[in-house]
């Protein structure tokens, strides 16, 4: 059986509607989890249509976890996958201080604390991403990174 043919088995698809992306197996379980899309060329884009930018609240800011997309000012703002979940997290609770080891293990899933310094040059790469909005990213001194609304 082709990818195609097992994706649109596992989820109804008809085929074409899908493509069996990959399969994850699920550890410690005869389960796996079972990735079906379509892969979108960023160059061309060809491929399925992009997914709608988060509406403009207003905020200026706004970042949609679902559709894996920010806004600044209604201008979509290019992030890379760590980016992206760095800001997601710190968005999930404003005001909340996180610290570098929280960070690691939420965004990076580890906690090595050689690599610490690495939640720093995200931070600075994503405050210069988001322009007149940096200031949000707040360095609350000896104890992580917080973001604030205003």
């Amino acid at each position: 059986m082709d990818s195609t043919t097992f994706a649109a088995k596992v989820e109804g698809l008809a085929p074409g509607e899908g493509r069996l992306l990959g399969v994850v197996p699920m550890e410690g379980t005869r389960t796996a989890l079972v990735v079906v899309g379509h892969l979108v060329d960023l160059d061309t884009g060809n491929g399925a249509p992009p997914l709608p930018l988060p509406p403009h609240d207003g905020d200026g800011l706004s970042v949609d976890p679902v559709a894996r997309a920010v806004r600044a000012d209604g201008r979509a703002v290019p992030l890379t996958y760590q980016e992206f979940e760095l800001l997601a997290h710190l968005t999930a609770s404003p005001g909340r201080v996180h610290s570098r080891g929280q960070l690691l293990r939420a965004v990076w899933g580890h906690t090595d604390a050689g690599s610490l310094r690495t939640v720093d040059v995200h931070i600075h790469r994503l405050r210069s991403k988001l322009g007149g909005y940096r200031q949000r990213i707040v360095t609350v001194r000896r104890l992580g990174y917080m973001y604030t609304k205003r």
